[in-house]
């Protein structure tokens, strides 16, 4: 998951804004459930059940992130210095929050290690490279949620080499590359872990994106009871995916890349969303600060399942902490994007739109 791209040069789409908070949502209700079923143990009951796979929000992300991409630079490609000023912006935008995140973990966390494990450890969380967890759980990041955008910025990277070429030979080289690595990492021996993570076929849901781009640049829209169809088949597919175990037996840009490709799909070619209501700019808010909720809500439902459990709230009204974790989650994240996100945003891009001092002026 990753931020909007740059909205002032095109025109800012509400709708997809809108589905980024949703996409963000839905893994905010996973890990709620997560934390209710941990709190309420063998008396869960109804909260263990699961519709579909919550983390479908990562994918719609990852439609988002490659349709996004595209649309904004589709007309770039080429063009000097286009490839170096993506990747600043790119940069600009995911590293701060991201990198206050993972400090905030790992001085908690990685003293735990010895330095042999948590310096290297530490270093491949800060610059994006997947890397074993000292604990053994496998190849996530400080910040466990950052595995995603180690996605990202791969995509990020070749996509700012595709920028460099004009666009028919830029699209073949992205295409080229993605399945370069796919193929290389069903070679590859299980020691080139980091071959093996950047090949999942989950990067080809940027890709996915992107086709969803072109698509919309010929205009092809949807009426809105079609959108609806289109995008409740979307989480149909996702619930067979889930329900029939197909989710563990195929890989996921199939039981998750599909279904968020369709939901996308809908909301991009359907209807505009208007904001005159105040539920939608609600939801557009929630987009924007779709990052920070991503990054931010464990620290959120962490606390408030705790306050629960001292205040024996989860015996008393076991859906009232699941409610207010949901709320003081949203509540942070907008607080984040507003006081923390934003301003440093602001700020880095003032000082690296400074012209050059030249010499002697």
């Amino acid at each position: 998951m990753a931020p909007p791209g740059e909205p002032a040069k095109a025109a800012r789409l509400e709708g997809v804004q809108a589905l980024r908070f949703l996409a963000a949502l839905l893994v905010v209700i996973g890990h709620c459930q997560h934390e209710a079923v941990e709190a309420l143990g063998a008396q869960a009951g109804a909260a263990r059940f699961i519709a579909f796979d919550w983390g479908i929000g990562v994918d719609i992300f990852f439609v988002i992130s490659g349709f996004i991409m595209w649309h904004l630079m589709q007309d770039s490609f080429g063009k000097p210095g286009e490839a170096q000023r993506f990747l600043r912006r790119r940069v600009l935008r995911i590293v701060p929050i991201y990198w206050l995140g993972t400090t905030a973990i790992a001085l908690v966390t990685l003293a735990a290690f010895s330095p042999g494990e948590s310096i290297p450890f530490a270093l491949a969380s800060y610059l994006f490279i997947p890397w074993p967890h000292p604990d053994g759980r496998g190849l996530f990041p400080v910040l466990t949620l950052g595995w995603t955008l180690n996605y990202e910025m791969m995509f990020y990277c070749v996509f700012a080499l595709a920028l460099t070429l004009p666009r028919r030979l830029g699209l073949t080289l992205l295409l080229s590359v993605f399945a370069a690595l796919f193929v290389a990492a069903r070679l590859a021996p299980p020691q080139a872990f980091m071959l093996k993570f950047w090949g999942d076929p989950i990067i080809f849901e940027f890709l996915f994106g992107i086709g969803l781009a072109a698509l919309h640049r010929h205009r092809a829209t949807l009426p809105g009871w079609v959108a609806l169809i289109v995008a409740g088949a979307g989480f149909l597919l996702a619930t067979w995916s889930y329900q029939t175990g197909a989710y563990h037996e195929l890989a996921r840009a199939i039981t998750g890349g599909i279904p968020a490709l369709l939901i996308v799909g809908a909301v991009v070619c359907g209807p505009r969303l208007s904001v005159s209501s105040r539920p939608a700019r609600l939801a557009v808010l929630g987009g924007d600060a779709s990052y920070a909720l991503y990054l931010a809500h464990p620290f959120a439902l962490k606390a408030v399942a705790a306050a629960s459990a001292k205040l024996g709230l989860w015996t008393l009204a076991p859906v009232a902490p699941i409610l207010a974790m949901l709320a003081a989650a949203v509540i942070v994240s907008v607080l984040i994007y507003r006081f923390v996100e934003r301003p440093i945003l602001s700020a880095l891009q003032r000082h690296f739109a400074r012209p050059a001092v030249r010499l002697g002026s």
